[in-house]
């Protein structure tokens, strides 16, 4: 449920891109969101479709690309990613430590 207040801003947000780049007819609003945030596609599609109603953004698809959380190793500096409940390093097995990765929300593109 937490992800209403969210989509509603993306949607102010879309249009306001919309707006100042002059798109005439979007088709595609592509956004990143991070596996952290813990948000539920069905949910996010649901309200936009709620949100875009009525609006210039009715009918524009909403592409998702969720981005892995990622840990970084202390011992070797690798990158890896969160694979269930693993946070240890695939290479040397000491715990990870949680890097910003998998915490965005925000617009990529938008395509017409």
């Amino acid at each position: 449920m937490h992800e209403s207040h969210q989509v509603q801003h993306l949607v102010s947000h879309a249009q306001k891109m919309i707006a100042e780049k002059k798109i005439v007819k979007p088709v595609q609003v592509s956004v990143a969101v991070g596996e952290a945030l813990g948000f539920d596609e069905m949910s996010m599609r649901l309200h936009w479709e709620e949100f875009v109603s009525g609006t210039s953004l009715e009918g524009v698809k909403l592409a998702v690309r969720f981005v892995p959380v990622q840990f970084q190793c202390p011992a070797c500096a690798a990158l890896f990613p969160k694979k269930g409940s693993q946070m240890s390093c695939p290479k040397c097995r000491v715990m990870g430590k949680p890097v910003d990765s998998g915490k965005e929300f925000f617009i990529e593109a938008i395509t017409s």
